[in-house]
């Protein structure tokens, strides 16, 4: 029996769609076929963008795709986190983001709404590092000692930097201050490369931030940690004490760089790019890298890192409450 030409039509029709469908209708491996975006939270030169450009070059070696990092920083690494929540979930859209950007800026800041645990599925635990109070060469604070001493002579008057409003360094600052009974004045930047450069130009006494923004210029001499407010020292700083050797007490934590995409980023996808990060954090090259910006290279799985985010939230909370740092 010859075929009608409806039949003819629709057959004809049928196979003209399945060619015209889009390839990842019909070509589930192809992914990644393009470039990736890897959003920085921050902006250039700090902690989020120095550790996230070595994990870019490392996932693109390993996927042989290219990684293209962007940064997009303020209020805290929340415009980032925010901004990634409405881009495609294709998987083609990545979050390099921090403790502040993550856990402390839905506590702090009124306008930002979402959760790390719910809104986002971690696909790397990248580094972390201990916030350091540095100042520079040429201050006449030579221990921590001298400069609680002279906030305690002139309240208010000593200004310190920060990556921003609530984030691990203001969190910590907040924390030393109470702990020491003094009154110090907090300047927020959008990052380490922010206020690096204002520090180094006096136009604030002190930073409390992570050690790898500053360490660069503490090796060629021109800035001095005082004091570690952590539990953790640092291998590029080994003469540097924690905050506790020197007598100061307090629950401070220490900052974290992580690589997320948005909760509905396809399971392939996910999974893709979860097994070439496994393989990335646990090289050699990639531990040698971090280590030379003074990052401490642990590897946590996705489900450690959760457990880890909701610990850090819940201590936080307690924090912001004792401190008075809650979005008002």
């Amino acid at each position: 029996m010859k075929l009608t030409e409806k039949k003819i039509l629709l057959v004809f029709t049928l196979l003209l769609g399945i060619f015209l469908l889009p390839p990842i209708a019909w070509s589930q491996d192809k992914y990644p076929s393009r470039p990736i975006e890897m959003v920085v939270a921050f902006p250039a030169g700090g902690f989020a963008d120095l550790t996230g450009r070595i994990f870019a070059d490392e996932m693109s070696k390993a996927l042989n795709v290219t990684f293209t990092p962007v940064n997009k920083g303020g209020a805290t690494g929340s415009l980032a986190a925010a901004g990634i929540l409405r881009a495609p979930k294709d998987g083609y859209n990545l979050l390099v983001n921090t403790l502040g950007g993550m856990v402390l800026a839905p506590i702090v800041l009124k306008d930002v709404t979402y959760d790390a645990h719910k809104d986002f599925y971690p696909i790397a635990y990248i580094t972390s590092a201990p916030d350091g109070l540095t100042v520079r060469a040429e201050s006449p604070y030579k221990s921590i000692q001298d400069l609680i001493e002279a906030a305690k002579k002139e309240p208010g008057k000593l200004s310190y930097g920060t990556a921003g409003t609530g984030v691990g360094g203001h969190f910590n600052a907040a924390i030393f201050a109470q702990s020491t009974g003094i009154k110090i004045k907090h300047v927020p930047y959008k990052g380490g490369g922010e206020y690096v450069p204002s520090l180094l130009g006096g136009h604030i006494d002190f930073v409390v931030g992570t050690a790898i923004a500053t360490l660069p210029h503490e090796q060629a001499g021109k800035l001095r940690t005082l004091a570690f407010l952590s539990d953790n020292k640092m291998k590029a700083l080994p003469n540097v004490s924690i905050a506790s050797q020197l007598g100061i007490k307090g629950d401070y934590l220490d900052s974290w760089a992580a690589c997320f995409v948005a909760t509905g980023t396809p399971k392939a996808a996910i999974d893709m790019l979860v097994s070439a990060a496994d393989k990335v954090v646990k090289s050699k090259p990639f531990a040698e890298r971090i280590e030379k910006t003074g990052g401490i290279v642990q590897y946590l799985s996705p489900s450690q890192f959760q457990s880890m985010i909701e610990k850090n939230k819940n201590t936080a909370i307690e924090t912001a409450k004792r401190e008075g740092l809650q979005a008002k």
